[in-house]
């Protein structure tokens, strides 16, 4: 965090009274909710998992804060604290049932007011420090509540997504594989995006900047979760981009790319080219490399280049991350299984190449017309290497 001596005394002890305040904290939060009619304050069945989730939240956050222990054990006052509580490590950050059960909207409400009234509660805390301390200590204290926050949230996600393939399970066999492939790639992803707009979003609220844009852009992501769902729940197939391939690609990567990392995103040819849905399938399949480089490949640099022609479109994404044991195509599943699936169902040919330590590279191409199909390389993931090289 950043900081040391005296401020790192400090830090512990926010800490320590942090969390002595949750009882307190959760009480006000109920409140909180009936005061705004929020279901999850006010229906009975949802109160128990909302304070569980936010009791997880502030415990988090607190033992971020404890866990700046001064090198002078000696020197530091010990704050009394109920021994339940001690140092034991952390709960589990497995998906929590809490969206499962509750609408996103209700959710994202309640978690703006958990924060709100945090802050609160640690400007008050913090008060009782050095004046020339406050400032750093409530910015490290405001930064800690987001990181547990977000990662509560992101846990929470995994839970609402799978409660909806629990539901496309029940649905009929012959359009089961479809349906959780656009569950993954629509909801999924757009929830992802929403918690990304919503850790910006607290980022910019403890800074003291203006935060109207995130929001706007907090609902247009939901706003594309609620209507792909209608769509799907009235039988409509899936729209197309009303942006560009494009633009749609880099605007989600800047929402995607948390950590600053270089992205380079060329696509060259008239997207007229494309029909829709070719253009909303490509999206998706290469929204979803993105994604995984950005979530789970720690890389230092991600390219994608699209060329389109009057007769195909070729795509070819690569990072330098960590790379991971590709999975036989019999026990492929997720986001790796519908990728493929979307390119195959567009008659088009899809290759992917990763290995530990050894990043991942994406190759595809798609005819766009009955003729179009080219001959393909002899080696694409070679011909990959070499785009990339270049």
């Amino acid at each position: 965090m950043g900081a040391s001596g005296e401020s790192s005394r400090y830090l512990h002890l926010l800490g320590a009274d942090l969390e002595a305040s949750i009882p307190a904290l959760l009480d006000r939060y109920l409140s909180a909710l009936s005061e705004n009619a929020n279901p999850l304050g006010t229906v009975a069945a949802q109160w128990p998992a909302t304070r569980d989730h936010a009791r997880l939240i502030l415990r988090d956050c607190a033992r971020t804060l404890r866990a700046a222990e001064p090198a002078d054990h000696a020197r530091t006052p010990r704050r009394a604290l109920p021994a339940a509580w001690g140092h034991a490590p952390p709960e589990s950050t497995g998906p929590h049932p809490l969206l499962a059960r509750a609408r996103l909207l209700d959710v994202l409400r309640a978690l703006e007011i958990l924060t709100d009234l945090t802050l609160e509660r640690l400007g008050e805390l913090v008060a009782a420090f050095p004046g020339e301390d406050r400032v750093l200590l409530l910015s490290h204290a405001a930064a800690a509540l987001n990181r547990a926050t977000a990662a509560r949230a992101q846990s929470a996600a995994l839970s609402y997504d799978a409660h909806l393939l629990r539901q496309v399970e029940e649905a009929n066999a012959h359009r089961h594989s479809r349906l959780a492939g656009e569950i993954h790639d629509r909801i999924g992803s757009s929830l992802a995006l929403a918690f990304c707009h919503l850790q910006l979003y607290r980022a910019d609220a403890a800074a003291g900047r203006s935060t109207d844009d995130r929001i706007t852009a907090l609902e247009e992501s939901l706003r594309e979760v609620v209507g792909f769902t209608q769509r799907l729940v009235a039988g409509l197939g899936p729209e197309g981009l009303i942006r560009g391939l494009r633009t749609s690609l880099r605007q989600d990567a800047e929402v995607l790319n948390l950590h600053g990392i270089p992205v380079r995103i060329e696509v060259s040819g008239d997207e007229n080219w494309l029909p829709a849905r070719h253009r909303s399938e490509l999206f998706l399949v290469l929204r979803e490399f993105l994604r995984n480089s950005f979530a789970h490949a720690s890389p230092s640099q991600i390219t994608v280049d699209v060329r389109i022609t009057p007769n195909r479109v070729d795509a070819q994404a690569a990072d330098d991350g960590h790379g991971f044991r590709l999975p036989s195509p019999a026990r492929s599943h997720g986001g790796l299984h519908t990728m493929r699936e979307r390119v195959t169902a567009l008659n088009g040919e899809y290759a992917l190449t990763s290995a530990p330590g050894s990043g991942t590279r994406l190759w595809l191409w798609v005819p766009l017309t009955e003729h179009g199909a080219a001959a393909l390389p002899t080696d694409p993931a070679t011909e990959l290497s070499e785009r990339v090289a270049d």
